[in-house]
């Protein structure tokens, strides 16, 4: 395979080998395979098996389970937040220093990349309990879409083009996904305590926040580092965080004006029941 598009010196790309040997070491690593069968497995439990299986059953309520599950992703989350805050902090926000060229330095970040991707596998288990919730409406293609690319993009970042460069895509996404399961856990609840969420939307937004500062961010950094990515891989980083921006817009602006027109038309229904009532 020809890989001098995405940055690599030979004509023929080994996709078992990692960029560092001590990379291949690591769980699940090795080669694409475990990957692409965990990603497979997801796919057709959440769109056919799953759904399939659960046609005639009740929907699971998981109150205990989801409680767990949120509070690890949150206590996960919070641990990545103050490492790669630890390492900006260190590198800075744009550093142009090559720090792959230090040994300690990256092992720091072949790590930390890592531990991000286990929270990514981790992560699919949300449609896992969609689907077991009978939540489908959950299950959009935004949702899809964003689980199965992080995974597999973290992967190929880490198997094939670690950088520094990216230090700052985990923290931000890290920091998002605090609040995000941090919510999630709370509504786990009950309506008791749901009633009381009302910065749902205001998630969305950080959300958009979040990838327009990715995109500003990695533009910058790629810029000045003395070790930047391939252009191929710069380019994909590029387009691939804004269209999930598109898809996250295109989300909030259908929701955000559905929920008005609702309200809207209740509040005609409502008026015309009073005129009716006291006329």
């Amino acid at each position: 395979m020809d890989g001098t598009m995405f940055g690599t010196k030979s004509n023929y790309w080994d996709l078992n080998k990692s960029k560092f040997a001590v990379i291949d070491q690591l769980p699940l690593m090795g080669s694409v395979s475990p990957v692409l069968t965990v990603l497979a497995i997801y796919l057709i439990f959440v769109i056919k098996i799953g759904p399939a299986y659960m046609r005639k059953r009740e929907a699971y309520k998981l109150t205990f389970v989801l409680l767990a599950y949120n509070a690890v992703q949150v206590a996960i989350s919070g641990y990545l937040v103050a490492r790669f805050f630890l390492d900006l902090r260190r590198m800075g926000l744009v550093p142009s220093k090559c720090y792959l060229n230090e040994e300690n330095s990256r092992n720091q970040i072949i790590f930390g990349t890592y531990l991000y991707l286990t929270a990514k596998f981790s992560e699919l288990l949300d449609t896992v309990f969609f689907v077991l919730r009978k939540k489908y409406s959950q299950i959009t293609f935004l949702h899809l879409y964003h689980h199965t690319v992080m995974v597999i993009a973290t992967w190929a970042m880490l198997k094939y083009w670690p950088s520094h460069t990216l230090i700052y895509i985990g923290f931000i996404n890290s920091l998002v996904h605090v609040f995000m399961y941090s919510y999630y856990g709370l509504a786990a609840l009950g309506p008791g305590v749901a009633k009381y969420l009302t910065w749902k939307k205001y998630m969305t937004k950080f959300q958009i926040i979040q990838f327009i500062s990715i995109i500003l961010q990695y533009v910058a950094a790629v810029k000045i580092s003395e070790c930047p990515p391939s252009k191929g891989v710069a380019l994909f980083v590029f387009c691939n965080t804004a269209f999930i921006l598109m898809l996250f817009l295109n989300f909030y602006l259908k929701s955000y004006s559905a929920n008005k027109t609702k309200k809207a038309a209740e509040e005609v229904v409502n008026n015309a029941c009073f005129v009716e009532k006291y006329d």
